[in-house]
């Protein structure tokens, strides 16, 4: 427990109180007795009166001496100071030298220590006291020269007596800080982690601590006073100190190894220096172990030579800068990627390669890494080149420390400018279509957005003009996609020479097209335009070595008068399109409010369409196929009807296209087959005849990866045999891909279905692919049999049609016969099979059954 002030001066004080012999003693000595107490006592009153003034001059006598009067220059220390030398004076002549009276004496000579007053001035200052004193006895024992003697003499024997003790106590503090100081010191030198030991002239020890023994591995019983070669064991450390001692300003510093044997060897670093040391010049020696300290300098210099050899290598750009932003180092990949060498480096800074509008932001940024304020600095900005362009780098700073350099910052720079390149593109494509390079969906809309913006401020009109290639699904399907880009391609061409500079040609996917015209004055402006672009679009181009007439239906919206937003405005442009398909396409339409009540009927009927197959709404028609020879029906053309719930039969020409686009014709394909297998067994099994039973396979089901074994499951579940279905395909699908066509139907041919291609003359058929596929036999399509008995080139055609399957081999059939003139001509054609309105319309499974369960008739 720390003790109080007052308690270690009250320890002190008690610590040196002479005895009471002792004080005895010295009053003997000074032949002080009871008589010399009474007569101080006689006077005490009297001089009590004169205390003040005697005190006053006193201290106006201290105040001549300029070290004295420093020490009285604090007034509160004055004022206690005069306090208790009023007291002293009281006690003076109070004639009772007793334990009390001792031990304030013993406190004044501590206190004299403690503010540093010297007994040089004992002396004087007693000297004064006693002549002050001195004057007052006169006075006050005039006429009484013996007796003013005798208590002046009984006085001086006090003042000697407290002078005797203050010197003594003066002196004995002294002497005892001096030993405490002493035991003290070498208590921190015994603790101190680092070895100390001093050695004399003479070459004895005469210091060694604890440290210094464990570290040389000496015996703790090893004391002072022997000669250094039994503290210092390794003959390398006595050199050093024999050399020390012979040279009065040695200094030198080694480091030598030392431990046990059954233990790693520890470095130690010894410092010898002669110093100065109570009248003589020791030598003083320092042991500190310093292994770890080496192994991690080892340790650092490893991984700054790993770090060099990274760095050199690395393949990105490494740099280490100063603290003012100069080059210290570039690796290769930095040097390669701005142009300089690391010598021409090594006399800029890093501001000589950023573009000034990038100096301020990067030093205030790398001065707070420096700072420790932020632990690291990243961003991707542009780096001057030595050629003078710039380059995209992503710069990476962090503060290091190395031994060599110390603070400096470590530099990532990596080579963006790919990855830049990169994101351009990737924003590019974000808005724009890939095939065309036109707008895409994203740009349009944001330019359509501007554009009605500038209208609504300036009162100005714009238009969206939505058009979509007519039978542009032909030209895939009859010469490949390749062929249909390419028309794309030229299209987005063509579009683009009609328009102004400020109005935007867009794709926004297949064949669609949206043309924004902004800043429109007049209405009939539009009209111009879309009428302009027909045209343009109408002329012949060839693809493929093929000549090919593109024409587009246009549907037209205007702001403000169709919509208030880029949205509304398409959309309702869109309707008008889809207006204009209706009319027959090759026009165009602006849009008219009904035209949405259309679309939403569109809308309607696809949801309806996928929920049809489930519910069992769609139904089976046939048509009769006859035999010319025989005039016997021998086979029937299946064909879908939908039977939708309130809207009665729904014709095919109003669902059919919608199933393609959605899909949805997949599943309704397969119903269609697996129900027209199933009823031809059902006929045949009733007696009615073993018909051929005609399919149509939609192009989708024709791509399908399991289309066979659709059709082996569908004949093996309703037992429909194979040699009695015939697939109707078109020729555009076969022409699409004829070397995957030709496999399929191979597999197909092979099971024994009976292959035919409908709608023959209408596509781009090779007939040398004609001659590979399977197929029993070639349907001509209605268009060409329409005017066949008007129209000599539809004749020509359809007799060239007869005339190419029979010399291959192949069945004839004639769809759509509706008039006599027509089955005359196709039977003097040698034409092989007919259907069409003059025998009968696509009748219901039931009603079919009747005219089958008829006699066998003639044709008409």
């Amino acid at each position: 427990m720390n003790r109080t002030t007052s308690e270690y001066l009250a320890a002190l004080i008690e610590g040196m109180m002479p005895a009471p012999d002792a004080v005895r003693q010295r009053l003997a000595f000074l032949e002080f007795g009871q008589e010399d107490a009474a007569l101080l006592r006689q006077v005490h009153d009297s001089l009590q009166r004169q205390a003040g003034p005697v005190v006053d001059a006193f201290y106006r006598h201290l105040r001549t001496v300029p070290e004295l009067a420093r020490m009285l220059a604090d007034e509160a220390r004055f004022a206690r100071l005069r306090h208790a030398q009023a007291d002293y004076f009281s006690s003076l002549t109070g004639g009772a030298i007793d334990d009390g009276y001792v031990r304030d004496r013993v406190a004044v000579g501590l206190v004299h220590r403690h503010i540093g007053l010297e007994p040089q001035w004992y002396i004087g200052a007693y000297r004064k006291y006693l002549d002050a004193i001195g004057g007052v006895l006169r006075e006050a024992l005039a006429g009484q020269p013996e007796l003013a003697w005798q208590t002046y003499e009984a006085l001086l024997k006090v003042v000697c007596f407290d002078l005797g003790l203050a010197l003594d106590t003066y002196i004995s503090s002294g002497e005892q800080e001096l030993r405490r100081l002493k035991t003290y010191s070498e208590q921190v030198i015994d603790g101190m982690p680092a070895g100390v030991m001093t050695v004399c002239a003479n070459g004895t020890v005469r210091t060694v601590n604890r440290a210094w023994r464990a570290l040389l591995s000496l015996d703790s019983g090893s004391k002072a006073g022997r000669p250094y070669a039994a503290y210092a064991p390794l003959p390398q450390l006595q050199n050093c100190i024999a050399a020390g001692l012979i040279n009065a300003d040695y200094q030198h510093e080694l480091v030598i190894t030392a431990g046990p044997d059954d233990q790693p060897l520890r470095y130690l670093r010894c410092k010898l220096t002669r110093v100065p040391l109570d009248g003589e010049r020791m030598l003083l020696l320092v042991l500190e172990d310093v292994t770890a300290s080496l192994q991690a300098r080892a340790q650092l210099r490893a991984s700054e030579a790993r770090f060099r050899s990274a760095f050199g290598q690395a393949a990105v750009g490494l740099a280490q800068l100063s603290p003012d932003g100069r080059w210290l180092r570039a690796n290769f990949k930095l040097q390669s990627l701005l142009g300089y060498t690391e010598a021409e480096l090594a006399g800029m800074t890093l501001n000589s390669v950023l573009p000034p509008e990038e100096h301020a932001a990067e030093t205030e940024a790398l001065q707070r890494v420096l700072a420790g304020d932020s632990d690291s600095h990243c961003r991707e900005l542009r780096y001057c080149h030595k050629a003078g362009h710039l380059v995209w780098v992503q710069a990476t700073y962090s503060r290091m420390y190395t031994e060599q350099d110390g603070v400096t910052l470590i530099g990532v720079i990596e080579d963006v400018a790919q990855r830049k390149r990169y994101e351009q593109e990737l924003t590019q494509l974000a808005r724009q279509d890939a095939l065309t390079g036109l707008a895409n969906r994203a740009l349009l809309l944001d330019r359509l957005t501007q554009a009605v913006s500038y209208a609504r401020r300036a009162s100005r009109w714009v238009a969206v003009l939505f058009l979509d290639l007519d039978r542009f699904k032909n030209i895939n399907d009859s010469l490949g996609h390749d062929a249909g880009d390419q028309v794309l391609v030229e299209v987005a061409a063509r579009l683009l020479a009609c328009v102004r500079s400020g109005d935007t040609v867009a794709r926004l996917g297949g064949d669609e097209f949206v043309v924004l015209l902004a800043d429109v004055a007049r209405g009939d402006e539009v009209a111009a335009v879309a009428q302009k672009l027909a045209d343009a679009l109408a002329q012949p181009m060839f693809v493929f070595g093929h000549e090919i007439t593109p024409v587009a239906s246009f549907g037209i919206s205007l702001y403000p008068k169709d919509g208030g937003d880029s949205q509304a405005l398409l959309k309702n442009a869109d309707a008008a399109m889809y207006s204009a398909k209706k009319l027959g396409g090759a026009q165009f339409q602006f849009y008219a409010q009904d035209m949405n009540l259309r679309t939403l009927d569109r809308l309607k009927l696809e949801a309806a369409l996928r929920h049809a197959v489930e519910r069992d709404e769609f139904e089976l028609h046939y048509q009769p196929q006859l035999d010319m020879a025989s005039g016997v029906i021998d086979g029937v053309e299946a064909l879908v009807r939908w039977r939708r719930p309130g809207h009665g039969l729904v014709p095919p020409a109003e669902f059919i296209p919608v199933a393609e686009e959605t899909g949805l014709i997949i599943p309704l394909g397969d119903w269609v087959l697996r129900a027209a297998c199933a009823q031809q067994a059902a006929w045949r099994d009733a007696g009615l005849g073993d018909l051929r039973m005609a399919v149509n396979l939609s192009a989708r089901q024709f791509k399908q990866q399991d289309l066979a074994q659709s059709v082996v499951q569908a004949l093996h579940d309703t037992g429909c045999a194979a040699g009695r279905l015939e697939l109707e395909i078109t020729e555009s699908v076969l022409m699409e891909h004829p070397d995957a066509a030709t496999l399929v139907m191979e597999q197909l041919s092979d099971m024994g279905v009976k292959l035919s291609i409908d709608d023959f003359g209408s596509g781009y058929s090779s007939l040398a692919y004609l001659k590979r596929f399977p197929i029993h036999s070639l349907k001509i399509d209605r268009s060409f049999v329409h005017d066949i008995s008007c129209d000599e080139d539809d004749a020509a055609i359809a007799s060239a049609i007869i005339a190419l399957a029979h010399s291959m081999k192949l069945n004839v059939i004639a769809e759509g016969v509706e008039t006599g003139q027509q089955l005359a001509f196709l039977r003097r054609e040698g034409c092989d099979h007919v259907q069409g309105y003059y025998f009968s319309r696509p009748l219901p499974a039931a009603e079919l059954a009747l005219l089958l369960a008829r006699p066998p008739g003639q044709l008409p």
